[in-house]
């Protein structure tokens, strides 16, 4: 007998896969139930909303870029070895022709729930900030040099990241690749 908790987590991974490739407008429970074999009550049981299953996707993503952004801490890392780890994080969503999940909500933003707007807005501000100190922290310490604002710089790094992932699926899938070069190339002192 499958437990509870894991059929919760079935859940929000399929969902979670499924916004990635679909955006958050391209699948419902009836796909979730089918792919896991349950029945849509069962999600409903966990989610009684979409929006409630959306939201929780978005609070755990935030809390897993928290918890990963502390691992760095622990590592000591420097700054140009954080970036590199930075751009890893979204080098996993392109291996899987998948777009971010940043990416993925803002594509839906307009077409998204109010509540999943506002935790959309509180994910992207996470990456943002997490960002812009690391570049001031670098810029700082002599291991980034970059013209304008950091949060200019931060804002730059996610966008070209984020459609380059998009671009990897239309293309030869070398996009990915050339932006993480072209982004250590722009920051290198």
């Amino acid at each position: 007998m499958t437990d509870i908790r894991d059929t919760k987590k079935q859940i929000l991974d399929l969902a979670e896969s499924l916004l990635l490739d679909r955006g958050y407008n391209g699948f419902s429970y009836k796909d979730i139930a089918a792919a896991l074999g349950i029945k849509t009550a069962s999600i409903h049981y966990h989610y009684p909303r979409k929006t409630d299953l959306g939201v929780s996707i978005i609070e755990r993503a935030i809390r897993r870029f928290e918890k990963w952004g502390l691992s760095l801490e622990h590592r000591n890392l420097d700054s140009s070895r954080k970036l590199d780890e930075f751009c890893s994080l979204f080098k996993s969503f392109a291996s899987r022709q998948q777009v971010c999940l940043g990416g993925s909500l803002q594509t839906d933003f307009k077409t998204l729930p109010e509540e999943m707007q506002q935790k959309s807005c509180e994910f992207a501000s996470v990456l943002l900030q997490w960002l812009e100190v690391l570049l001031r922290d670098g810029r700082n310490t002599g291991a980034f040099r970059f013209p304008g604002e950091a949060r200019d710089e931060a804002v730059l790094i996610i966008s070209s990241l984020q459609g380059s992932i998009q671009m990897d699926r239309v293309t030869s899938r070398s996009s990915f690749r050339s932006a993480v070069r072209q982004i250590t190339l722009s920051v290198s002192p």
